[in-house]
Formats: C-alpha cells, structure tokens, sequence
C-alpha cells in the first residue's frame, strides 16, 4: 500500500503550505470554506474580471436596469444612439442608490434623497439649494461610469479601473465558435438557481474531463469522451466532443459548422462564466460566489427566435443537475478533516489544475 502525503504540499491542485500562508489561511479545506479567502477572490477576482449582467434586449431605449456585480449596485441603459451605458449605481453626494430595479427613464436620473439630478450622460446638471455648496464643480461630481461591452446580445460589465479589452480578450472563442455566433440567438430561456457550495467546485467540475465517464455516463452517453479536446488559451477555455454515431442527431440550428453540429461543447470565460454549445442551444451559466458556501447561478440559453426555452433548458438540466448534486456533496466533503485533494489525472484533469494555477496567480 502507498503512503500518500496529505500535506498541503502535496495537494494535487498545486497548493503548497507557502500558498496557503500569503493566502492568510492554515488548511487547503478553507479555499472552498473560509470568508476571509473568498473576500480576498471578490476583490482580486471578481471587481475586476468581465461579468455578464443582462441580455441586451433587456436594454430598449428608454429603459434602465440594475444589477448586482460583486456585491457592487450597477446602472445600465442605453444612450440616445443605441450604445449601452453603465454607472456605478450611487449618488456621488452621499451615496444613497439612484435607482432600484428595473424601470423607464426620464430626462433625468433624480436622488432619492436629497434630489441631486444628473443626466443620461451622467453630468451633475441640479443640485437643489446651491447655495449650500458654494465650492462645488459640478463637473467634478458626474455619476462614475462602469466599462461596458456587448458581445453577440449579451451585456458584461467590469468595476476595474482599467479592465482588459473585452473584445481581443474574447477573441479566441469567437474565432472557435464563428459560425455558432454568426446566426441571429436570442434569449428565449432564463433560470435562476441557489447552490450551497463554492463557486470554484462548479468551475472545476465544469472543465473536469474525467468525471464524464462515470457522473454522466448516461446523460452525455451520446458523446465519445475519448477524443475529447481541449485547449487554454489565456483567460478563455475551449473544449468539444463529438457525437459517436452523427447519423442519429440533426441540429436544429443551421449552417453550423460539422464540429459545431455535431459536437458538445463545454468553454469557460475566466474566472466564472460557463458555456455550453450544441446543435441546438448556446448556453451560459455563472456561478457568482454569495459567500464561501453559496453560489448563486443565472442559466440563460440562446437559440433561433421561438424555439422552445423549456425544453432547452430541461437537456441542460439532465447534466448540470447531476453536476450541481456532485458539488454540494464536495462542499459538504469540506467539513471533513480528512478532507484533501489526492492526485488528479494526468491531462483529464490538468484544466482543474490549470484553473488553480490561475487562481493563485490573481489571488496571491
């Protein structure tokens, strides 16, 4: 029998006890469990990675929407010339929110509070009683504008000062799934789900190779995993594999190419947007950390306008609901002093590895 070290040095996603230190936890089990750690990713991660926010139609002129991006209130809308516009959702008074969720737009966005008003190009343009603020340069006070990108009728935000350029760092995935992307998708489905576990256990399931034998031996039976492939390229994952007998299958969606048609497709915008791709449906799943324990997930899929939504989601939902049931059972696993990562497979787990060497670079 083999004595397998199950020191932190030993972890088979790379984490050495010189990790775990600058990290400022003792144990690899808090990575998934501890709150200072996933503190530390909210702010190194997830402030300052792409997010996606809205689907674009949610967007009509006239319209404003707010989300929730790493625990930071966001407002979007689209300019008089169709160009979508975010804004950090605060008053640059005292701080109070503008506006709460989702609504038409006047002339003006108006504080609640103290009724300081600014205009849809964010200028400070009333403050009530000037008098009282003698000093004050409105041009100094304008609501602080969040980037902003729209790719293929989807809406992502960054709340980094200097974000990546969306568009070269996507680049990648838009060369692998151009013909996918070149037909006119739109959202015709969207779910929202709660999982008690840690947003990195459904990101390493998802570009897991090994578990598809054996969690999915039913559900994703159709595919041969034995050529699946796979390829990292800097904040971007890409995969696919095909269908063993193509014959039984046809797409619904067309002019795909024959790989794009015929195969499944599992991809990853760093660090938390999954994406899955058929014959039929383009689909998205976030997993936003609510938390150490609690990842909250919106499911939208993308196919021709009146396809079915719920019968598209019910097909991602035979394999994501065996996924979500295996990572809350690993979170569960966490509370175990036994628990450890032991070694991982050569290349059908070297993405999980991959993945961690990537947290650590950002995080540490």
């Amino acid at each position: 029998m083999t004595n397998l070290d199950t020191s932190p040095a030993a972890s088979g996603l790379g984490w050495s006890a010189e990790h775990l230190r600058k990290a400022g936890i003792d144990d690899p089990r808090e990575i998934y469990t501890s709150a200072s750690f996933a503190e530390r990713e909210r702010r190194a991660l997830f402030q300052r990675c792409w997010t996606l926010v809205a689907d674009g139609t949610a967007l009509a002129p006239g319209r404003y929407l707010t989300v929730d991006v790493a625990g930071a209130p966001v407002l979007l809308w689209r300019d008089a010339a169709g160009t979508c516009r975010a804004w950090h959702n605060v008053c640059t008074h005292r701080g109070i929110l503008l506006l709460e969720g989702e609504g038409d737009l006047g002339r003006h966005v108006t504080c609640p509070y103290h009724q300081w008003s600014f205009d849809l190009d964010g200028g400070l343009v009333r403050i009530p009683q000037p008098d009282q603020f003698p000093d004050v340069c409105r041009s100094d006070l304008g609501m602080r504008p969040v980037a902003v990108a729209e790719w293929h009728g989807m809406v992502f935000v960054s709340l980094a000062e200097q974000p990546a350029d969306f568009h070269a760092e996507i680049g990648f995935l838009d060369r692998r799934m151009a013909t996918l992307l070149a037909l006119p998708l739109v959202e015709v489905a969207r779910v929202d789900y709660t999982v008690s576990c840690n947003w990195k256990l459904l990101v390493e399931n998802h570009v897991d190779v090994y578990h598809l034998w054996y969690l999915h031996q039913r559900t994703l039976s159709a595919f041969d995993h034995s050529v699946f492939e796979w390829e990292w390229h800097d904040s971007l994952w890409w995969s696919s594999e095909p269908r063993k007998d193509p014959s039984s299958y046809t797409p619904s969606l067309p002019d795909l190419s024959h790989e794009e048609g015929m195969c499944i497709g599992a991809h990853l915008l760093w660090p938390n947007l999954m994406i899955v791709t058929t014959g039929d449906y383009l689909g998205t799943y976030d997993a936003r950390p609510d938390g150490p324990s609690r990842t909250n997930i919106t499911l939208r899929i993308r196919s021709l306008p009146g396809a079915d939504g719920g019968a598209l989601v019910s097909a991602v939902r035979t394999f994501l609901s065996e996924d979500i049931t295996a990572c809350e059972a690993l979170q569960k696993a966490t509370r175990s002093p036994a628990f450890r990562v032991g070694p991982t497979a050569k290349t059908h787990e070297e993405p999980v590895r991959i993945f961690h060497r990537m947290l650590r670079e950002r995080v540490l």
